[in-house]
Parts: structure tokens; sequence; C-alpha cells
């Protein structure tokens, strides 16, 4: 099956992770809090698992040589491990750190995804990886949200745009350094080049590279783009800390 977007397939892409929430929260209405955190933990199992194998192949089909995709700093692929740690330690940061960064980066992903167009068809491992494990992080984040796991305030916003903001700084040098040392392009954190069909590549388009001896960066492209990110974690939180302390008051109240 040729993937094309905003076909059937895509719409169907698009619903898949609200489908997915809405089965888990049918199948878990009568789980406790702690119940409900074991199958976040290995549900995110299972999308790692699928995330190795994928990248197994690659690594495989790529004769054993070395390729940035290997290495799971891409926001969707990173957002799995946020997950699975923030299950099992049950920490309130990271499950921020889900739902203010990973879920609209990988809702993005899904709504935008040309990459799949590169695909002569998505019936193969590789794009079934693509779908179920984006369908995974979006669906499991607004599990988690639901389920009273997530709990927004000013503090833990704090800490999440702290972390964000210093990964995406040191996306930026990792870029660089991949494509200088170890002679292979990166992208993490899009710092590099903008997903195709998404406003960041008006942004990136405004602009030139800047290059300081043999580092690279696009300084108007970044900014915009963490001004972006900035503003959508921000709507976010105002629209999400309510719900997530009301969440938190009823999960307190049936412990």
């Amino acid at each position: 099956m040729t993937f094309t977007m905003w076909s059937v397939e895509h719409y169907l892409l698009i619903l898949s992770p609200f489908v997915f929430a809405v089965i888990l929260m049918i199948s878990t209405k009568k789980n406790n809090y702690d119940e409900n955190r074991k199958l976040g933990v290995i549900l995110s199992l299972v999308a790692i698992l699928i995330l190795v194998l994928r990248n197994a192949e690659i690594w495989v089909k790529g004769a054993y040589s070395f390729n940035a995709e290997l290495v799971p700093l891409q926001i969707c692929h990173f957002a799995n491990f946020v997950l699975l740690f923030a299950f099992w330690k049950n920490s309130k940061p990271l499950f921020a750190f889900a739902t203010l960064l990973n879920l609209p980066a990988a809702f993005m992903s899904i709504e935008f995804a040309n990459f799949l167009t590169h695909y002569a068809t998505i019936m193969t491992f590789r794009g079934m990886a693509y779908v179920f494990g984006h369908m995974l992080i979006v669906g499991l984040t607004i599990f988690a949200f639901a389920r009273g796991f997530v709990s927004l305030n000013k503090k833990v916003f704090i800490q999440t745009l702290t972390i964000v903001g210093i990964l995406y700084v040191s996306s930026i040098f990792i870029n660089n350094f991949f494509r200088l040392v170890l002679t292979v392009s990166s992208n993490y954190f899009y710092t590099a080049l903008p997903e195709n069909g998404t406003p960041l590549e008006l942004f990136y388009g405004l602009s030139s590279n800047v290059s300081i001896g043999s580092f690279e960066f696009n300084p108007l492209y970044l900014i915009l783009t963490a001004m972006l990110g900035f503003l959508v974690m921000s709507l976010l939180y105002i629209a999400l800390i309510r719900p997530s302390q009301k969440q938190a008051s009823l999960v307190n109240l049936s412990a």
C-alpha cells in the first residue's frame, strides 16, 4: 500500500492514537492507579521494542554501517524512553515532558507524515513501526493524562522547559558533531532542518545558515522554532493545568 498525504489511510493514521486511547480507557476502567502504571510500563517497553527492531533492520540493511537513525535522540524516539521512565518512576516532570513536548511533536509527525511517502509501500516493518510507534506515543500520553498520572503546576512546567531547553541547545552541537566527526547527517529536535510540510519550513527559509569555522546553524530558524515550541507548550500547559489538578485530586481521594 503506497502512502499518500491526506488520503483515507492518512486520516485513519491521524485518528489511530485517539481510538487506541479510548480502547485503553474502556479496558482499564476497573484498574487502580498502580495497575495502570504497570500497564504503562509494559506498553512503553513494547514501543521501545518496536524501535529497537526498526533500528536493527536499518543497521542490517545498511550493511552494518553507522546511521544517525540508530541513536534514539529524535523527539519521537526519545519519547518512548521518557514515557517508560515516567511510568516506572511515577515522575511528574517526565509525565509533563511527555504531555507538553512529546505529545504535540509526535502528533505533528502523524499529521505531517511526509516521511511515509518515501516508502514504496508502508506495508513493511519500518512503515508499520512508524505507524504503531507514533500511535503508542500519542495514545499512551493521552491515557496517562486521562488516568491522572499528569499533574501540572508552575514548578513542573519550569522543570519541563529547562529539560527541553537543554536538549534543544545540545542537539545543535550533536548535529554538528555527527556531521563533522562522524560524517553522517542527523536532525535531532529538528535543529538542522525543518520537518517537510510543517510551518518550520517557513522559518528556515527566512534566513541562511551561519558558519563559525565548520560549525553551522541557522540562528533565526532556531529562535523562531524555539519560540513556537515554547508557545505550544505554554498553551497546552494553560489548557491542561486545571484538568490535570482535578485528575490528581481524584486519584488522591481514591488511593
